[in-house]
């Protein structure tokens, strides 16, 4: 009997020994999380989370498994983005008082992870405890470059596409969550973003810059007209000056033939010839060469 429940005692220590030894919560700390590998399976598909228990007999052979953990909390990533409206310098000249058409949006987000797609993150982009925070880090970059393109590229055109038909628009900070928010739909799906704010919103006003863009398209284009009623003008009197010229030459060919008409000519025809066509036909006259 005694022999018995001390076996019984040895196999209760082996036990909650292997079970101590193979149970994944006992390596892990609050606010980490834990993804596995198995030299045998690979990466495990899911995350390891306090608080529960989990157990891999692969942890009672040294080397055959290994624990990566990852600090799991909020991370904050802030950018701002500045720049004038399409010719808004422009448009100020033709305004009173010239107004700025400056515009300077400052955006704050909180970002975490999904605990879902984190596994293939971590396999898709060879993230280790070790350059976690240096991926971090580019990964910030990374999402601060994309959004400010997206705003520029979308969320800007977009708004002023709204503004130029004169009616309603949603306000500002509304496009650019939109835009914000289906660029990470696009771009960043494996990342969670918590949280989008605005601590910082300065836009121009766009009725005045749709004033001035309009008062200024109207001057060119009376500008625009001038020239093209100036150039009409020229060439009408380039080709009146033209024909009269040809007329002319053909009088100069006359008299070069027969100089003797030059005097009944100028009578004949000094209603319609004037003084400055007799004058051209003397020349012509005179550049007839002399026989000897």
């Amino acid at each position: 009997m005694k022999k018995a429940l001390i076996l019984l005692l040895v196999l209760f220590l082996l036990s909650g020994t292997v079970l101590y030894l193979g149970w994944i919560q006992r390596s892990l700390s609050p606010g980490y999380w834990a993804l596995g590998f198995s030299k045998g399976k690979g990466w495990e598909e899911r995350m390891f989370e306090p608080g529960s228990f989990d157990f891999r007999w692969e942890r009672l052979f040294p080397g055959a498994y290994s624990l990566h953990l990852f600090p799991i909390r909020q991370y904050t990533i802030t950018f701002s983005i500045k720049g004038e409206l399409p010719s808004g310098a422009t448009y100020a000249e033709v305004l009173e008082n010239k107004p700025s058409f400056t515009y300077e949006i400052e955006l704050e987000l909180q970002v975490g992870f999904q605990k879902e797609s984190f596994p293939q993150l971590v396999r898709s982009e060879g993230i280790t405890p070790t350059n976690f925070e240096g991926w971090l880090e580019q990964k910030r970059n990374e999402i601060r470059q994309e959004l400010t393109t997206r705003i520029l590229q979308v969320g800007i055109p977009k708004i002023l596409e709204n503004t130029s038909t004169g009616i309603f628009s949603p306000p500002w900070h509304e496009i650019i969550r939109e835009t914000v928010f289906k660029g990470w739909q696009e771009r960043f799906s494996s990342l969670a973003l918590l949280t989008l704010s605005f601590p910082k919103l300065v836009i121009p006003d766009m009725d005045l810059y749709r004033k001035g863009k309009t008062l200024y398209l109207t001057m060119e284009q009376a500008k625009q007209d001038t020239l093209i009623a100036e150039s009409k003008k020229r060439l009408i009197e380039e080709m009146t000056e033209q024909r009269r010229i040809e007329s002319l030459k053909k009088y100069g060919e006359l008299l070069k033939t027969y100089p003797i008409l030059l005097p009944y000519l100028a009578i004949e025809k000094l209603e319609r010839i004037g003084p400055s066509e007799l004058k051209l036909l003397q020349e012509l006259e005179n550049r007839v060469p002399k026989e000897p």
